[in-house]
């Protein structure tokens, strides 16, 4: 087996494990076939934190690399099913629909369908880890499932008692517009998670809301009075007091309440920044900026860096005076 990015050979311009260092550490026991070490190792990450491993891990081991056994450790249908769902998307491309063969759609589905099996033995098995429920939520995302099959995993995810902002965020891109829902139901999301956060990472999934409908009602939406109405809003005071308050609560938190882990840390400072670089504020944007320091979150700096995150948020980081890296 080989593993590219971390072992040898050269690091790409971006680094795909976005600063986490559990990551080469995950991938030095796949290396070594160290299934209880691997399983160990996540099952003792804070929830959001155990996503991040994945993703990371899963854009860095080649596809379909062999893996240590399932039964190496209760969290391997997990860690296995969420690296299957990475998989599948690498292999579907990030391309639109239309420059994407029927042949990536084909190995998508397959490698997304077996990434689903493994989730559903890993809620059987592990049914109070959340971090399964993102990746089950993330893989219907590709391939569709039956009526009230999005509910019923939302209701493992609530019984796991625990608070995780990447499943939080997994929910949420669900139930965009683009996807299965409706702006009303993305904000319900993160109105929900800010009305009694466990930490101050959690206000940040209504920036990220933002954000989505940006995106929507600026490259997907053909309505024109649709459009005009999210320009007035997002062109008025009310919008930007809003904001500025939500950015100070989350301030606010940071000191009141316990402190986010590192992953969630991440998260909520890129998509503030990304906020504040959308609607220009030069304080805060560079508030954010400098919490991120030189590892920048690939999303949702994609959507308008794409594959230049690290280049162009040099010159971003420049221009609110900051040191580049």
């Amino acid at each position: 087996m080989s593993l590219f990015g971390l072992f040898g050979k050269k690091q790409p311009a971006f680094d795909s494990s976005e600063g986490d260092p559990n990551v080469a550490t995950g991938l030095g026991l796949i290396e070594a076939g160290d299934g209880a070490a691997l399983g160990a190792l996540y099952a003792g990450l804070p929830p959001a934190d155990r996503v991040h491993l994945i993703d990371g891990m899963g854009l860095l081991t080649e596809i379909a690399a062999s893996l240590p056994p399932l039964d190496a450790h209760p969290a391997m249908p997990a860690i296995q099913g969420g690296l299957c769902y990475i998989w599948a998307h690498r292999l579907r491309g990030y391309d639109t629909a239309d420059r994407t063969s029927d042949g990536q759609v084909m190995d998508m589905a397959q490698m997304a369908f077996h990434a689903q099996d493994l989730l559903a033995q890993a809620a059987e098995q592990t049914p109070l880890d959340s971090a399964l429920y993102a990746f089950r939520i993330r893989a219907m995302m590709l391939t569709g499932g039956k009526e009230g099959a999005f509910d019923a995993i939302c209701a493992g995810l609530k019984a796991t008692g625990e608070a995780n902002l990447l499943a939080e965020m997994a929910r949420l891109n669900y139930l965009t517009q683009k996807w299965h829902g409706s702006h009303e139901e993305m904000y319900g999301v993160a109105d929900a998670a800010a009305a009694n956060p466990p930490n101050a990472a959690f206000l940040s999934l209504h920036a990220r809301a933002w954000i989505e409908e940006w995106l929507y009602e600026t490259g997907m939406n053909d309505v024109k009075e649709e459009k005009a109405a999210f320009r007035a809003r997002r062109e008025s005071e009310e919008f930007r007091a809003d904001i500025a308050a939500l950015d100070d609560r989350f301030r606010a938190l940071l000191v009141d309440l316990p402190a986010p882990s590192r992953v969630e840390r991440q998260f909520a400072h890129n998509n503030f920044a990304m906020l504040f670089h959308l609607n220009p504020d030069k304080a805060r944007l560079k508030y954010h900026l400098e919490a991120i320091g030189d590892t920048p979150t690939s999303m949702p700096w994609g959507y308008v860096f794409g594959e230049n995150v690290p280049k162009k948020l040099n010159k971003l980081r420049k221009s609110v005076g900051l040191a580049q890296f």
